[in-house]
């Protein structure tokens, strides 16, 4: 393993807003503030609206180039991902909250007949919308608690209650809910749980001589079938991935330490020195020695 002790796990523990409260608004920039965020899952509910620019959002394999107004819906435990299109700037807010913030006993009405097919994926047919009446009265309801994010009146948890519940209510008004079980949903979670077991292994094991045969083995599929699997859920090839988290582990080193960056590179699963300088170019737009002096 690489000296990198800081690379954030793919299933995402940490608690968003209080016990007492799950929910969480955050305001994001790339790449000014981050590079981009790569694959991962979390068990809260995610809604995220994009108000400036473009980016590149991934959810289950399915990749968008959202915009200003666009809006992604990313249910709990579904793998997503969002990167910078080329030299695009994107600025957007994410809302996280647990289920049980809006209904805590799981045998309800509410919870086993909408919030259950929610938690599970099941009730949302579309992760992008844009453009149409539900995603305009959504996004209007995000700003709402956008503008309000800083408030710390009595009363305002109530407000964001409320306001969950009308996004959630159009979601699954507005022809997006899927009803019941069915053996493309459990196939789906199969896969789901195939890819985390993929990014968990190469989390831990990313700076070691790993590569496609590896990732493939745990998935008990052939090389050539992983590769299409893996592209099929994550929009993107295993390779391409592998040197990406590579690149973004070195990119954190590089900016925390003041370690050679010979070392780094080889600390970070890279043999070849000079083709480390040429993809980290390639991915942050300048050289490693660069990056660390903007730093």
């Amino acid at each position: 393993m690489g000296m990198n002790k800081n690379r954030e796990s793919i299933h995402e523990n940490v608690s968003h807003g209080k016990k007492t409260f799950p929910y969480a608004l955050y305001h994001a920039r790339i790449p000014e503030w981050l590079s981009g965020f790569p694959l991962h899952w979390h068990e809260e509910f995610e809604i995220i609206l994009v108000t400036y620019g473009q980016g590149i959002f991934t959810v289950n394999g399915e990749n968008r180039l959202c915009k200003k107004g666009d809006l992604v819906i990313i249910p709990p435990g579904t793998i997503h991902s969002i990167e910078r299109n080329q030299k695009d700037y994107t600025e957007y807010f994410n809302i996280l909250f647990s289920f049980s913030l809006l209904e805590e006993n799981p045998e309800s009405h509410c919870h086993r007949k909408f919030l259950s097919k929610l938690s599970c994926g099941t009730g949302v047919r579309s992760f992008f919308l844009s453009g149409s009446s539900s995603a305009t009265r959504i996004a209007e309801l995000a700003q709402d608690l956008i503008n309000h994010r800083e408030e710390n009146y009595s009363g305002y948890e109530l407000m964001i209650k409320s306001r969950l519940y009308e996004i959630l209510f159009i979601l699954t008004q507005e022809n997006l809910a899927c009803s019941g079980e069915s053996s493309q949903n459990r196939k789906e979670e199969e896969n789901s749980a195939k890819i985390k077991k993929v990014l968990a292994y190469t989390q831990e094991h990313f700076a070691d001589k790993i590569g496609v045969a590896e990732a493939a083995s745990i998935c008990s599929l052939s090389e050539s079938r992983f590769m299409t699997f893996f592209k099929s859920q994550t929009g993107t090839s295993y390779i391409q991935y592998l040197k990406d988290y590579r690149l973004e582990a070195a990119a954190e080193e590089i900016q925390g330490s003041r370690s050679e960056i010979t070392r780094i590179a080889l600390e970070n699963g890279f043999d070849n020195i000079s083709y480390f300088i040429r993809a980290f170019k390639e991915k942050f737009g300048c050289t490693p020695l660069a990056y660390r002096r903007k730093a």
